[in-house]
């Protein structure tokens, strides 16, 4: 008994010492137990022993079928933090696809708000990469530079700094968007598009894009042709909102958004209910533009292509353009 023990702590010491030298590579075949046996002078149960212990150090894999296999060294998870201004509950898809891609990329991610004090407190923690998801409107770009010195930054979705774009990036291309949508309108044969703004002002960022998307299609931005208003008019400006809907009202309207869209529509339809009902396209295809009866044409995200282009990512600025899901 004392003699197989021996030859089993020989053998097993032996072997180990061969695999950890990269003398087998991850997924190759070992010998069979017959030819080890045959190299090593030991019986059949010393070799089953000795194959035990290396399985259960990890070295090995042992298939019933197919013989000892060296196993692929699974990947340390990493740690990971995810900084959104989108608040959980208000994308669909959007959190749930990004924690499926991050696990599928063996990170392990935290999430949280883009806020001065929860970035300090992850910070601490020292995760390898930080993925941000913004825009001027929750924190300035120096400051989120100043909070995150000295990690590698991967901005997604959105970027909207007026800063020169990020080092590295992967971006939802907004300018292809809004270029494609006022296409879409003028195949149509309007001459009237109305851009619907979240903000009581629109932000410098978004009229930098509709003034590049204007000209690329022959319109210039912030004229009877192709105008603006804030979904807060009705609010806010009322003037405004006569002004625009009373004497040659636009045909089409879109936002990036298809909630607010709707409730605006909805707010006009009340307001002006002698006006056609304007063409429309939102964004992100949620529920919004899908009620039954009054479904509009929306952009449409795949989050799970996003989030998986997302953490393939290496370096550099990548886009991610979505589809136009039309309802007709």
């Amino acid at each position: 008994m004392t003699e197989k023990i021996s030859k089993t702590a020989i053998v097993t010491e032996d072997l180990a010492k061969s695999i950890r030298s990269g003398k087998y590579k991850p997924g190759e075949k070992l010998p069979s137990m017959r030819t080890l046996g045959k190299q090593y002078q030991v019986s059949t149960m010393v070799l089953y022993q000795a194959c035990e212990k290396l399985e259960k150090m990890g070295l090995i894999h042992r298939s019933a079928r197919s013989g000892l296999f060296i196993p692929f060294k699974k990947k340390q998870s990493e740690l990971c933090a995810f900084i959104s201004g989108i608040s959980i509950g208000n994308m669909e898809h959007y959190y749930e696809s990004f924690l499926k891609s991050c696990s599928a990329a063996n990170c392990i991610s935290m999430t949280l708000p883009l806020i001065p004090g929860t970035i300090e407190s992850m910070i601490e923690k020292q995760p390898v990469r930080i993925y941000i998801d913004g825009g001027g409107k929750e924190l300035s770009y120096p400051e989120i530079k100043r909070l995150t010195s000295g990690y590698h930054l991967i901005f997604c979705n959105r970027f909207e700094w007026l800063e020169a774009e990020p080092e590295s990036a992967v971006l939802t291309d907004w300018d292809y968007i809004t270029e494609q949508t006022l296409r879409y309108f003028l195949n149509r044969g309007h001459k009237r598009i109305l851009f619907v703004s979240h903000d009581p002002e629109i932000r410098e960022y978004k009229r930098r894009q509709m003034t590049e998307a204007g000209k690329r299609v022959g319109l210039e931005f912030e004229t009877p042709e192709f105008n603006w208003c804030s979904c807060k008019d009705f609010h806010n400006r009322p003037n405004c909102i006569a002004r625009l809907f009373r004497e040659s009202p636009p045909t089409a309207i879109f936002a990036r958004g298809d909630n607010p869209l709707y409730e605006f529509c909805e707010r006009i339809r009340v307001f002006f209910p002698n006006l056609p009902d304007m063409d429309k396209v939102g964004a992100y295809n949620t529920v919004w533009s899908n009620q039954p009866g009054q479904e509009f044409p929306s952009w449409s995200w795949d989050w799970e292509m996003f989030w998986d282009q997302v953490f393939a990512h290496k370096s550099g600025i990548e886009y991610y353009r979505p589809h136009l899901e039309l309802k007709f």
